[in-house]
Order: C-alpha cells, then structure tokens, then sequence
C-alpha cells in the first residue's frame, strides 16, 4: 500500500518533548496519525484548516508509521537517508526537520559530517557514511531539480560563519537551522551580515536588540 499524499482537516497536533511530534488529519471521517519534524509541525497550518501533507508510509513488523512532509522535496530526502546503512526512518526525519533538503544535499556534496552531526542522534560516523554512501544518489537528486551540483558551496561558509555568530548570541542549532529553513523557502540571502539579520527577525528578535 503506498500513500502519496493526505488531505483534509487537520484535528490536532500534539507536541513531544522529543525532535518528532504528531498530527491527526480528517480525511473523509477517517483520522490519520503522522509522525513530522517539529519544522513540520509548526509549518503544517492551523488546527480546523484543511492541510495537504506528503506522506511515506513505514512497516516494520506489526509497527506502521506514516510520516508526513510539508513538500515534495523532504520526502524525497526523507527516502533518500533511509538507503544508508543504518538510518531508520526516524533519524532522516531527525535530519529533514533540523536541515533543509537543499542543506543535506550541500552538506553531502561537500563532505561536511559537521552539519549533518547537527541533527540529533547523528554521530560523526553516521554522518561520514551518509556522504559516503549518498554522494551519486545526491547529486543526481540536485541534477533533477534543476540545481547545480555543488562540491564546495561558499553559501555553506556564509552559513557557516552566521551559524558560529547565532550560536554566539544564545540560540540552539535547531533553532538557527529553522530559522535558516524559513529564509530560504522566501528570500536569497548570500553574506554573512544579511543572513544573521534576517535570522534575527525570523527568531523573534531584531538585530537592534
């Protein structure tokens, strides 16, 4: 059984202490329990609004789990992590909900196990055999969407150096990888100053402050 995508009423959304939290969609009185990233969740929409979630459905033994996704893009990541060897679904979702799609495929393309490591439960090991082992498959992913494959990105030192500020001034990696998430989905920000501006404003505080 293979479930593409849901649409309907999203019912509720129950925040976890943990990286993950749940949404139950109506769907035509039926209700389904996702699994998302707190990215996800926070994204999705408005409890009694209708939601359309990207969806991949997990069975292990008598466990299904069906994960849910704001685009097209982190599913397709989501699947991707899943072919390494010992990344379970969970762990790419860790991945997807701390970085961006485009984010891990930049990270992979420039063997950078640092962002990677930065989702939780992701040792350097896992993150060395995620490059390793994804590399081709990242690039053809990039090739597909019509981006160029990057091999050393000075986006990613621009990120890199604003990250370091970020962290300087209090705020957790999860946090700034948000934050990061959100500016790229509306507007190009490519230098240091600008991106931690804007990263600012996006965390709820101005650069004034």
């Amino acid at each position: 059984m293979v479930i593409a995508f849901i649409k309907g009423i999203l019912k509720s959304r129950e925040i976890s202490g943990g990286p993950a939290d749940k949404l139950v969609v109506d769907v035509g009185g039926v209700g389904f329990e996702l699994l998302v990233a707190r990215t996800t969740s926070a994204q999705a929409g408005i409890v009694g609004e209708e939601v359309t979630m990207q969806t991949s459905l997990s069975i292990r033994e008598n466990d299904w789990t069906l994960f849910g996704f704001t685009s097209p893009a982190e599913k397709e990541i989501f699947s991707l992590l899943q072919s390494v060897t010992g990344v379970g679904p969970k762990m790419a979702l860790s991945l997807v909900g701390t970085l961006s799609p485009q984010r891990i495929a930049e990270a992979v393309a420039a063997d950078d196990q640092k962002t990677l490591s930065q989702a939780p439960g992701v040792g350097p090991k896992v993150a060395q055999r995620i490059i390793l082992e994804l590399k081709a498959k990242m690039e053809d992913w990039q090739l597909r969407r019509g981006a160029a494959v990057m091999s050393a990105s000075p986006q990613s030192s621009v990120h890199d150096e604003a990250r370091s500020i970020l962290e300087g001034l209090g705020y957790t990696l999860t946090e700034i990888s948000h934050a990061f998430r959100k500016l790229s989905e509306s507007e190009v920000v490519d230098d240091v100053e600008s991106l931690v501006r804007h990263s600012l404003k996006t965390l709820g505080m101005t650069a004034e402050r």
